[in-house]
């Protein structure tokens, strides 16, 4: 189970009230666990969210959208023959990726 890390706040949308590198850890945050159960082998549609029940539309498809984008990479790095990236540097990627405005 993917328990969500949103910060808590009483206002409506999170994603939109966080900084620049709040926003980027907890990308990374949500893409390393998207890498944890890719490395399990369960696919995608398996991985359970569990929701608060006060998220927004755009909180939930940026939890989707990242953990969909997190599968594809990995994904597309196996069928490319990489081999396994460490998970603290693919955390470190995702990170300075989103720091600098970059799709990893």
């Amino acid at each position: 189970m993917l328990f969500l890390l949103l910060p808590h706040a009483v206002h409506a949308d999170r994603i939109t009230q966080m900084t620049q590198s709040d926003l980027c850890i907890y990308t990374a945050k949500l893409q390393v666990a998207g890498y944890y159960y890719f490395e399990q082998g369960k696919p995608r549609e398996e991985v359970k969210i569990v929701w608060h029940g006060d998220e927004t539309q755009n909180e939930i498809d940026f939890v989707n959208r990242t953990l969909d984008d997190a599968y594809l990479w990995l994904t597309n790095a196996r069928n490319n023959g990489a081999g396994p990236l460490p998970v603290q540097t693919f955390g470190d990627l995702i990170y300075e990726a989103c720091m600098n405005g970059k799709p990893l």
